[in-house]
C-alpha cells in the first residue's frame, strides 16, 4: 500500500493507488463530480419552484418578491458553487503537480 508523508505527519494510507496523482484523478475527482452535479440538481429545482411560485402568485407583491428572491439565490448559489470548482480543480493541480 501507497503512503504520502505530509509535512511532517504521519505517512497517509490512500489505499491500492499507487500515488497522490491517481487518487486525486480517481476518488477525489469523482466526489467533486457528484457534489457538482447535485447542487446544479437543486438549483434547478429551486428554480422551477420559483417559477411556479411566480405563476401562482396572481400579482400578489409578496409572492411575487418571494419567487424572486428564491429564484436569485438558486442562480447565485449555482455561480457559487462552479467558481468553487474551477477554485479547487486549479488548487489541486497546482499541489499535486
Amino acid at each position: 500500500m501507497a503512503k504520502i508523508s505530509i509535512g511532517g505527519f504521519s505517512p497517509v494510507n490512500i489505499g491500492s493507488f499507487g500515488d497522490l496523482d491517481q487518487f486525486v484523478d480517481t476518488k477525489v475527482a469523482t466526489a467533486i463530480n457528484f457534489f457538482t452535479g447535485f447542487a446544479a440538481l437543486v438549483a434547478v429545482i429551486l428554480i422551477v419552484v420559483a417559477g411556479y411560485m411566480f405563476i401562482t402568485s396572481a400579482g400578489d407583491p409578496d409572492k411575487v418578491d418571494r419567487a424572486g428572491k428564491t429564484m436569485t439565490g438558486a442562480i447565485v448559489g449555482l455561480v457559487i458553487v462552479f467558481i468553487a470548482r474551477i477554485l479547487v480543480e486549479f488548487v489541486i493541480k497546482a499541489v499535486v503537480k
